[in-house]
């Protein structure tokens, strides 16, 4: 795990991981040729934004509205993508690979943030983390529950 010095690096690396998030989806859309693949990293790469918008807003010092703009649901992990093999965003991938790529990112990002969350002392802080690991964890389910209704359909 990375060693940071404040709570400002923490929260730039996290606007960084977003950014090199929304930028591999952005990249990938442009050259996947898989139509419904294209479309959902398109709106990965939407979800991406708001994250870093909402910790740009937290390091501007609104984590009480970064905390609020978000939905605090409880989250499913349907733990798909953790027992199966493949994924890639290559140019000739299909929408199976595309889908278990993304859902592996997104939990890396959950863990990301779910470790983040325990090594601040503020409460807003924690929260902020717990909020947008939430958040990831919710993009896994989701790109899990495409899986399996695309994918486990065909078997």
């Amino acid at each position: 795990m990375e060693q940071f010095s404040s709570i400002e690096a923490v929260m730039n690396r996290a606007i960084q991981l977003e950014i090199e998030a929304e930028t591999l989806y952005t990249n990938a859309a442009a050259s996947v040729k898989d139509e419904a693949a294209q479309q959902r990293l398109l709106e990965m790469a939407v979800q991406e934004r708001g994250h870093k918008a909402k910790l740009e807003d937290a390091l501007a010092g609104n984590v009480r509205w970064a905390i609020r703009r978000s939905k605090a649901e409880p989250v499913q992990d349907l733990r798909l993508s953790d027992h199966l093999t493949g994924g890639s965003l290559e140019p000739n991938a299909d929408y199976q690979d595309i889908l278990l790529f993304a859902a592996r990112r997104e939990k890396t990002a959950y863990e990301f943030y779910k470790a983040m969350g325990e090594m601040v002392d503020d409460k807003l802080t924690q929260n902020l983390f717990e909020m947008l690991a939430a958040e990831e964890l919710r993009h896994k389910y989701i790109l899990e529950k495409t899986y399996e209704e695309v994918v486990y359909k065909d078997f």
